[in-house]
């Protein structure tokens, strides 16, 4: 990591995160509109094809209600969060460390319903129980690394 921040996560990546775990008819269901129509938005050179926000609301609650995060959420945050790191608005320290306290809350959520015996893997991480504790260790490590840019200004 050497004090680089990773990669934040786009609103792309994410949508294509959700097409890769929703079915095309399911997609259609939640916002009326095709699987085809959302891969278009996911060409970040494609500036004719945006997600609109209603639809990335809706696909948001349907990963809520699946307990599985609120992906676009995250990515607007991720945007929000670089483009006050560029403009030199980093959170106090106290108020990243409050972060981290919830984010690791969140990671404790998901890596305590992964163990569950009657969750989605039982005995065993499932594909998609292992990318829900990674994408909470992700957010963990990403706040983690505001708070060294924080310490590393003062």
């Amino acid at each position: 990591m050497a004090g680089y921040p990773r990669k934040l996560l786009s609103l792309e990546l994410a949508l294509k995160n959700i097409i890769k775990e929703l079915k095309k008819d399911e997609i259609k269901e939640i916002t009326g509109k095709s699987e085809s129509h959302f891969r278009k938005c996911t060409d970040e050179q494609d500036l004719d094809h945006n997600i609109h926000h209603f639809d990335s609301v809706k696909l948001d609650l349907e990963f809520r209600r699946r307990k599985l995060g609120s992906p676009m959420l995250e990515a607007h945050e991720s945007l929000l969060e670089a483009a006050d790191l560029k403009l030199g608005k980093l959170d106090s320290t106290s108020n990243t460390l409050i972060d981290i306290s919830a984010k690791i809350g969140r990671l404790m959520e998901a890596t305590k319903g992964a163990i569950e015996v009657d969750s989605e893997g039982g005995a065993k991480f499932s594909k998609n129980e292992k990318e829900k504790i990674n994408i909470a260790i992700e957010q963990v490590e990403k706040k983690i690394l505001t708070l060294k840019q924080i310490i590393d200004s003062n």
